[in-house]
């Protein structure tokens, strides 16, 4: 409750965030050095690398980042979220969600990259990405003047609730809300834009939740989640008490159904940085306020899901948000944290967007 997120801007990420030289961000925990990077985060990785004009094509891309010449970073670390297999360069554009309350340090994410085909974040080769990745960029500077008047962003939370979101796996009455904020401040290829992104504020949402959980970390002896996420290897989490620290397990791939002609694709295991809104209270966690994801999910998980009842892994009420929901997530609480809402990319790199689901938190819960 300490943090007040509001969505206050947007530049090029090298203008925010101070990277290494040729660094690369990816979701969740740190690839251990020498183990294979999974298929959709290289793929992407090699377009963000062509991208900021570190390699020439693809194939050099790959090498330069399997060897280590170009380095590849937990986003996390660096005040940045970013979702799924969608690896972040200095040069892409990105929003900054602040805390209007000061209590917490800004935190940074992508611009949604629209639909697919030509998405980076569902890990597929596409020759539209480039011609993506370039509309972003030109977007960046409209997008960075509407809002040089920040847009607060627990009502937009509030309001996807309300219309049937649970913020994760459904965004649309959110994402409604803020394009009505947004849109009378752009035009031309911005406005277009954000009629296409129809997922463009889940970003927002991330970086939002992503702020909201960040408002623990320091407390001594404090088992809330302040960070968490994906590789698509490994999952991992960061605790109030231990800020900064990874700790890890085996990630769970999405549990759910594949989308039409992907029967047989094989879902990569949890990978993201959108976890951050589950582990806030949202997503898996507030079902309950989504009957479309739970039609979606039903007969895939267990019906304990959708029961009205908030789960005891999470520690209070909020304000802003119906009082049916608890907020953060104590790892050490007995009851179901619920997992972790996903989309399901192909794990192999070439089918991009397979299905939906919802991969179980590592601890069991």
């Amino acid at each position: 409750m300490a943090a007040v997120p509001q969505l206050e801007g947007c530049a090029a990420l090298g203008s925010f965030v101070a990277l290494p030289d040729k660094t690369l961000l990816h979701a969740g925990p740190p690839f251990h050095k020498g183990e294979a990077i999974p298929a959709p985060v290289l793929n992407s990785a090699a377009a963000a690398a062509q991208f900021e004009g570190w390699a020439g094509d693809f194939t050099a891309a790959r090498r330069a980042i399997t060897s280590g010449d170009i380095r590849l970073a937990p986003a996390q670390d660096h005040a940045v979220v970013t979702p799924l297999a969608f690896v972040v360069s200095p040069s892409m554009p990105a929003l900054c969600v602040s805390d209007a309350a000061g209590h917490v340090s800004p935190r940074y994410t992508p611009v949604n990259d629209g639909p697919p085909p030509g998405a980076l974040r569902f890990g597929a080769r596409h020759e539209g990405q480039f011609a993506r990745l370039a509309l972003l960029a030109r977007i960046g500077q409209a997008l960075g003047d509407a809002l040089r008047d920040a847009v607060p962003v627990l009502p937009i939370m509030k309001a996807g609730l309300v219309g049937g979101d649970d913020l994760h796996g459904r965004v649309s009455a959110a994402n409604s809300a803020l394009a009505d904020v947004l849109a009378p401040r752009l035009s031309g290829e911005a406005d277009d834009y954000l009629s296409l992104a129809n997922q463009f504020v889940l970003n927002v949402i991330m970086a939002a939740c992503a702020v909201m959980i960040a408002a623990g970390d320091g407390v001594e002896g404090s088992r809330l989640v302040t960070a968490t996420g994906g590789n698509g290897i490994r999952f991992g989490w960061q605790l109030a008490s231990a800020c900064g620290i990874w700790q890890t397990a085996a990630a769970a791939a999405p549990v759910g159904p594949h989308f039409p002609h992907t029967t047989g694709r094989r879902f990569l295991p949890a990978i993201g940085d959108s976890a951050v809104i589950d582990a806030c209270g949202f997503g898996a966690a507030a079902l309950r306020h989504a009957p479309v994801m739970i039609a979606v999910l039903r007969g895939h998980v267990p019906e304990s899901y959708f029961d009205a009842t908030a789960s005891t892994a999470f520690i209070g009420s909020h304000p802003a948000f119906p009082l049916d929901l608890k907020l953060g997530l104590d790892i050490d609480a007995t009851g179901p944290a619920r997992g972790v809402m996903l989309a399901a990319v192909d794990a192999d790199g070439e089918a991009g967007l397979v299905g939906r689901g919802i991969s179980p938190w590592p601890t069991g819960r």
